[in-house]
């Protein structure tokens, strides 16, 4: 297992080498055999065989992209066939949703030891509504097991889709292989009513909310029921809710308030926020709250953006991590490093003299108020959702001293021989 224990802030290394090869042979294994092959498929690694799989679907990832982008409240419409969907998702967006909740996790582990402390319970209990991939738990389960092994982990996966519950499946089961994962192929709302009906479960559950709470916000029956079960759960204990949307203003903004409302109901914030009160941006309609990463994107991650004509190598998502008082009070969660956060970086009007440029922050501060600070253009760039603190200069190369010799610049083109003018004979370079 990869080992997390030295903690930060800020890891570019988000998904680990173990999670890209799953990623790959989930891929490989579910996937037809490509056309293009020049070579018996079985010559070929897990991750040559997702390339390829990709380079078929390439016109799929747009499409399924574009839908995502511009029209995500009518998905369904722009969709293919549920095994074709599946595998356009996986290709295109699973590691960059592992990337999201892993800096997320990070951050909430630098701060209060979420996942080291959780990690020294009896067993933890996943579940992952609206799974789609699985990329979530499956993310969560390595995390946790980063810190201790022997921890007994279960998965509830519940979507309507079986491609993706299959999907989901054999990810975990490539993760662990004696994994016994329950499936539940239904609709949220038919799901929900159930669990409501049959009371809350026993011990520590993790509801993973991964790109739900946008559709589900739309149908007044399925949002009751998820909070009836998110407030049961918490009078029951032993609860953590990991949240992640789309970073868009709008979406992003339901976020917010499904926030506030989780926290009216007695949840305790970890992540992002300072405290656990109302959230502050949402009494300006033009501010919206949303977390920022950069990562060493896998080779295959990097071929997808080129597709898309996009950069991913800074991500974004409204996220949020939530955990019951009883964990807190009990000492399975330490409320630790506190300080005001970074949620926005507004621009500044140019300076004439760019030596005295500045750039300025947003904090969200623990005192339940929205700060504005002014950072040198030379410190490095604080992220959205990071602590805000004195940050160290830039490293700049020294200045040459006064009256020293200014160095050669080298030629446009080095390889280039200079004509000799006009009748005169032409001279070898040396």
């Amino acid at each position: 297992m990869q080992s997390h224990h030295t903690r930060s802030e800020h890891r570019q290394s988000l998904v680990s080498n173990r999670n890209y090869k799953i990623w790959g042979q989930t891929i490989s294994q579910l996937a037809k055999t490509p056309r293009k092959l020049e070579k018996p498929r079985a010559e070929y690694s897990d991750l040559e065989i997702a390339g390829f799989v990709l380079q078929e679907h390439r016109d799929d990832v747009v499409r399924l992209w574009e839908a995502f982008t511009t029209a995500r409240e009518d998905v369904a419409r722009y969709l293919m066939d549920p095994k074709r969907e599946s595998m356009v998702y996986l290709l295109g967006f699973h590691l960059a949703n592992q990337a999201r909740l892993s800096a997320v996790l990070d951050r909430a582990e630098f701060r209060h030891k979420l996942l080291s402390q959780l990690s020294a319970a009896d067993a933890v209990h996943l579940l992952d509504l609206g799974c789609g991939s699985g990329a979530l738990s499956l993310l969560t389960a390595q995390e946790l097991w980063s810190y201790r092994e022997q921890l007994d982990i279960t998965w509830e996966m519940v979507d309507k889709s079986q491609s993706f519950l299959d999907m989901a499946a054999l990810g975990i089961k490539l993760l662990k292989e004696d994994a016994k994962p329950v499936l539940r192929r239904q609709k949220l709302d038919e799901f929900l009513s159930r669990e409501v009906a049959a009371g809350p479960k026993d011990g520590l559950v993790w509801y993973q909310l991964g790109y739900v709470w946008n559709e589900v916000s739309r149908h007044a029956k399925t949002t009751q029921l998820l909070l009836r079960l998110l407030g049961s759960g918490l009078q029951k204990g032993q609860r953590v809710i990991t949240i992640l949307e789309p970073a868009s203003q709008d979406l992003a903004r339901e976020a917010m308030e499904l926030r506030d409302r989780l926290v009216e109901m007695g949840y305790k914030m970890l992540y992002p926020c300072p405290h656990s009160q109302g959230c502050p941006m949402l009494e300006s309609k033009r501010d919206w709250c949303y977390s920022e990463a950069v990562w060493d994107r896998p080779p295959l991650v990097k071929k997808v953006d080129r597709i898309l004509k996009i950069d991913r190598a800074r991500i974004g998502v409204s996220a949020y991590v939530f955990v019951s008082p009883d964990l807190i009070e009990d000492g399975h969660v330490k409320l630790g490093k506190e300080g005001s956060i970074v949620v926005g970086r507004p621009v500044e009007k140019a300076s004439r003299d760019p030596l005295l440029e500045t750039k300025s922050y947003l904090l969200c501060a623990p005192e339940v108020s929205i700060d504005k600070v002014k950072a040198s253009r030379f410190k490095v760039e604080l992220l959205r959702g990071q602590i805000y603190r004195d940050m160290p200069d830039i490293e700049r190369k020294p200045k040459a001293p006064e009256g020293a010799p200014r160095p050669l610049q080298k030629p446009r083109n080095p390889g280039a021989v200079k004509r000799a003018p006009r009748g005169s004979k032409k001279s070898r370079p040396d």
